[in-house]
């Protein structure tokens, strides 16, 4: 065997463990900006919401001024709360599915670099093996 062939498959093997090693880099970057949109998303619909819930709830407010009722005694006010508390279960809602998206694309980022990581260990083990 001719004395290059070695020193070639060493520099073979330390490049593609180095384009390994920068793919994982790309993983990383692509989750941070993956959960960077997922918290504008999270941020938009949850204002989006709470500007609904606002004029809605400002909305039952002059109907219930303009029908001469108080708002504050009997069943409008029992109302108004089971109301409040729907949303606010919708609210609750929306934030664990944000924490469950950041949670399914952490494991799926896991499992790409223990992927990568796999990789670099049969790539020295193959160049081992073949020197």
């Amino acid at each position: 065997m001719a004395w290059w062939v070695i020193p070639a498959m060493v520099a073979s093997s330390a490049v593609t463990i180095m384009g390994i090693q920068q793919q994982k880099k790309n993983m990383r970057a692509n989750r941070a900006w993956q959960q960077y949109e997922n918290e504008l998303n999270f941020n938009y619909e949850k204002q989006k919401r709470l500007t609904e819930e606002k004029k809605r709830l400002s909305e039952v407010r002059a109907r219930t001024g303009a029908s001469g009722a108080q708002m504050f005694t009997g069943s409008s006010l029992l109302v108004a709360n089971a109301d409040m508390e729907e949303f606010e279960t919708d609210m609750w809602y929306l934030e664990k599915g944000l924490w469950t998206k950041t949670q399914t694309q952490d494991a799926a980022l896991a499992g790409e670099i223990a992927s990568a990581n796999f990789a670099i260990g049969q790539t020295l083990f193959s160049t081992a093996s073949s020197v």
